[in-house]
């Protein structure tokens, strides 16, 4: 009786993995939400480097409706350069080196899902990114501890960029993920401290790749 029951158990675990596994394979695309992680590179310039590549990794956030749908992520770049801001002395007025470490990026667009099938679901967006370097530091010697605040104000003015963002890829339909490749482009800023005015590119791009897991309806169902 007992190995009876054991093969019992075993026989309904066995069952239940697959449909555990297979909850995505179930769900549809529209009207739901996924949660996915990603890596990739991104391509910027700055002061000291022209269309430079500098790897980068994501969580992110997609709902799905019919025919479009939000899309939030937030990445981090890794990269190491310098960057530069017009700094004027009583007697001077020099470009002043800044030591820039890494990204952080906040993105949020408006998704549609065009041309849907099954399995295939390509996607395009429109939105804004928030754009934020992670360290700052300006070198070199300073007159006076005041001409040093007025370097730090400097600093934090280009430390930030607030710009539009473009996004358009596929998700594939696995089992039990997602996959998805992406490209994500968005205005270099003169403001900004990743910008060449010299031979950088327009816009700082991302290729990105990953996977996204399908947790459910993104609608309340009628009970």
């Amino acid at each position: 009786m007992r190995l009876l029951r054991v093969l019992t158990a075993a026989i309904g675990l066995a069952a239940l993995l697959p449909n555990v596994s297979a909850a995505q394979g179930g769900r549809q695309f529209k009207d739901a939400w996924f949660w996915g992680v990603k890596g990739g590179g991104m391509l910027y310039s700055s002061a000291s480097t022209e269309n430079s590549v500098a790897p980068l990794v994501g969580a992110e956030w997609l709902i799905t409706r019919t025919r479009g749908g939000l899309y939030l992520s937030f990445d981090q770049a890794f990269l190491t350069t310098t960057g530069s801001f017009l700094d004027r002395e009583p007697d001077s007025t020099f470009q002043r080196n800044v030591a820039l470490k890494n990204l952080r990026r906040f993105s949020i667009a408006a998704m549609v899902f065009p041309m849907q099938s099954p399995r295939y679901h390509p996607y395009a967006g429109f939105g804004m990114v928030l754009n934020q370097i992670g360290s700052a530091a300006a070198q070199g010697a300073f007159l006076n501890s005041g001409r040093y605040a007025i370097a730090l104000d400097s600093v934090q003015s280009k430390k930030t960029s607030f710009t539009p963002l473009l996004v358009g890829g596929l998700q594939v339909r696995m089992m039990p993920f997602s996959v998805f490749g992406q490209a994500v482009a968005s205005p270099a800023q003169q403001g900004f401290f990743l910008y060449n005015p010299s031979g950088g590119q327009a816009f700082n791009v991302s290729l990105e790749g990953g996977i996204r897991y399908n947790f459910g309806s993104s609608i309340d169902r009628v009970r």
